[in-house]
């Protein structure tokens, strides 16, 4: 069973649906591959246990299993476009406010 901490039990309803979607595509992506669970979990050093609970999309599995099945399948470079500079307009918001 998955240790219970306050952070986890305040995830706001989106980010607990992005971590769904998130595993179900991770999941899509290894049945595309025509890989079973067991294999996919070999290859990424976990259990089957920890890659099913990845594509559940439970909010306890580490960030390094996400990125490491991305790498996996070869979409590891998409994390890299995450929260750039240019795409935090909130924060270019901020920057210009300061200037």
């Amino acid at each position: 069973m998955t240790k219970r901490t306050l952070s986890l039990d305040a995830l706001p309803p989106e980010v607990r649906h992005s971590l769904r979607e998130l595993g179900n595509r991770i999941r899509g992506a290894r049945l595309r591959r025509r890989l079973s669970q067991a294999e996919l979990a070999a290859s990424l050093y976990v259990t089957r246990k920890t890659l099913a609970r990845l594509e559940n999309g439970d909010p306890g599995v580490s960030l390094a299993v996400f990125a490491t099945a991305l790498f996996a399948f070869g979409l590891h470079r998409q994390i890299d476009e995450l929260v750039t500079p240019q795409s935090d307009i909130i924060g270019l918001w901020h920057s210009e406010r300061q200037l």
